[in-house]
């Protein structure tokens, strides 16, 4: 018995997926701030819907702030892609996360219509005394 595919049923199996694939990717994504490094605990990045306009690609982002202190700010890079393919990346600064709440904004990435996009917390500064 033979474990490869033949050509007619991966034909078949490959739409199949594909769609399972872009399902996937469209769900809205909770990403935990990147293991190992203290500096996020307590934050949670969200990503939001992925859109394209004249001008590029959208996506929305929010970080929640579960600690006992406002944070100041918080970078968070995206990096996007057409069809798996890297067609670059953006990022923004959400500024003033009081303790409790969530901070939200946009990023925005000029020029390509991207289908996808990672995005993690790249930064955190502490708040202005």
């Amino acid at each position: 018995m033979s474990l490869c595919l033949s050509s007619h049923r991966a034909r078949r199996l490959a739409p199949s997926l594909a769609a399972l694939l872009v399902a996937a990717l469209s769900l809205p994504t909770v990403a935990r701030a990147q293991s190992g490094d203290a500096r996020f605990a307590g934050l949670a990045l969200s990503q939001g819907d992925i859109f394209t306009n004249d001008v590029g690609t959208v996506i929305g982002v929010s970080v929640t702030n579960s600690t006992a202190a406002t944070v100041g700010s918080v970078g968070v890079t995206c990096s996007f892609t057409v069809k798996g393919k890297a067609a670059g990346s953006a990022s923004t600064t959400i500024y003033n996360i009081v303790a409790g709440a969530t901070g939200q904004d946009q990023v925005h990435l000029m020029g390509p219509r991207a289908d996808a996009a990672s995005c993690a917390m790249t930064s955190i500064g502490k708040p202005l005394d």
